[in-house]
């Protein structure tokens, strides 16, 4: 063979190596394409809610995921692995210099991602440990698999997650013989701490590790608000201690007590004491939309372990129950008397505060850690003959089964002075419904209330009155409002 026809054939196979390896690496890591075309790009949802996470209602800016791109099932063909993409808090996901992720030229790809991002994988394993619930954030693991048979004309790819480990909410008072809750702690006694995700199947597994874990502690007027993301599985038996200076109150927890994944379960609880001891009084209660709704049971239990037990938290029977609307007057601090009007720290923006009679305003009460309420004066017959807070334009398109909740107190003082609750006006929609009677001692002790509007006609939006007359002798606060649906 000649020399030419030597040199030809070797820059003709040299070619066709250059050609089949930049086909090979379109599939691989590169850096950003001109104009920005076929670079991996994602939006984000949890458990179908756009942007929502468990330890808040959008993301953190700088929010980091995990993202695999492969092809095949699990994460056998791995054509991206374990690139950091970040948000800016809206949710929406991008990556940069070397992390950014480019589709094939042809050809279809899957998505796989977790959060939080970490380079301390073991393989295509995710360690996760709840030992430590300062930061809940931090140890909130969410996964996604959703994103299949995607290409560079795809667009903008949603990542929907889904939350892998369960949530316990606890709403703590002071009950019967406990002065206030301040300084709480709450244990869950001997739990597992650790476990691996597979993040080629999404399954967590090898629970281990078992320690008590100290449930993160939030002042939330008039008590405290205790939350604790766990492992999913069985606590039968299990022990949660809530220790105040006063002592300790131990609730163990049923036979059948099961925490799911996707799941959150909360309790309203009040530590109190009898003759029989310390005890813990629990009562289910709703939840928000992050996680499935698992309502709890109710329990009493005495000092020390001894238990009187009810039916419990349980695995329940799931459900749609959430929050629609939460408002809580900016939550606390010291703050002025601000008239209904001129007061701005409203946690709900979306909605109308208008007082009638232009007398109630918003206030910090001098307990339970400066809990913002809306003060409602008592009628004197001249400067004062009546005061309202009407809230209007609620979102309650397609809710059914509403309950409202909130607390009161009133201004009653003296030795042996009481003041009935049921002396303030309540209207949904127009239609009064009786407040119970509930019997107020002091100006300090607030009173939960509840009212069942499940009766109440189906509307787009909602409206919710609380208005005081010439019954109002001694003034009542009105704070921590809070209206759970089923949608």
């Amino acid at each position: 063979m000649g020399k030419n026809q030597l040199f030809g054939l070797s820059t003709a196979f040299a070619l066709a190596l250059l050609v089949q390896s930049c086909k090979n690496d379109d599939y691989r890591d590169q850096g950003p394409q001109m104009g920005g075309n076929g670079k991996a790009q994602f939006t984000s949802s949890i458990g179908g809610a756009p942007t929502t996470r468990v330890t808040g209602n959008t993301w953190d800016s700088k929010d980091a995921i995990g993202v695999f791109m492969k092809q095949g099932a699990g994460l056998s063909n791995v054509l991206a692995s374990n690139k950091k993409y970040t948000t800016e808090g809206n949710g929406n996901f991008s990556g940069d210099g070397s992390e950014v992720i480019n589709y094939p030229d042809t050809g279809s790809v899957d998505f796989i991602a977790y959060y939080p991002y970490t380079t301390n994988l073991s393989g295509t394993t995710l360690p996760v440990s709840v030992a430590t619930q300062t930061n809940l954030s931090a140890i909130d693991v969410l996964y996604s698999n959703n994103a299949t048979g995607l290409s560079k004309t795809s667009g903008t790819a949603n990542l929907n997650f889904a939350h892998k480990l369960a949530k316990i909410e606890f709403t703590v008072k002071a009950g019967n013989g406990v002065a206030d809750v301040n300084g709480l702690s709450v244990a869950y006694k001997n739990v597992n701490t650790t476990a691996s995700l597979d993040l080629a199947t999404g399954t967590l597994s090898g629970a281990a590790t078992p320690k008590d874990v100290t449930a993160k502690t939030t002042a939330k007027a008039p008590g405290q608000f205790v939350e604790a993301i766990l492992l999913p599985g069985d606590y039968s038996a299990k022990t949660v201690v809530f220790t105040l200076a006063s002592g300790t109150y131990t609730w163990t927890l049923p036979a059948s007590t099961t925490f799911d994944a996707t799941k959150k379960y909360t309790f309203d609880i009040t530590l109190q004491t009898s003759s029989s001891g310390n005890q813990v009084a629990v009562t289910g209660a709703g939840t928000i939309t992050d996680w499935t709704t698992v309502p709890g049971g109710s329990v009493n239990v005495d000092q020390d372990g001894g238990t009187n037990p009810g039916p419990g938290p349980g695995p329940g029977p799931g459900g749609t129950e959430q929050n629609i609307f939460v408002e809580t007057f900016g939550g606390s601090g010291t703050i002025s008397n601000t008239p209904i009007a001129s007061f701005t720290g409203w946690d709900n923006q979306n909605v109308t505060f208008t007082d009638s009679f232009g007398t109630a305003s918003v206030r910090s009460a001098g307990t339970v850690a400066q809990a913002h309420n809306i003060w409602f004066p008592a009628a004197n017959g001249t400067t004062v003959t009546g005061a309202a807070l009407k809230i209007d334009g609620i979102n309650t398109n397609g809710a059914t089964k509403l309950k409202l909740t909130f607390d009161m107190l009133s201004n009653v003082t003296g030795a042996g002075k009481t003041f009935d609750l049921n002396a303030m006006t309540f209207k949904y929609n127009g239609i009064a419904y009786t407040i119970p009677s509930t019997i107020s001692t002091d100006n300090k002790t607030y009173y939960p209330i509840t009212i069942d509007l499940s009766s109440a006609a189906a509307s787009a939006t909602g409206t919710i009155e609380f208005i005081t007359g010439s019954t109002n002798t001694v003034g009542m606060r009105v704070l921590n409002i809070k209206l759970v649906g089923t949608k």
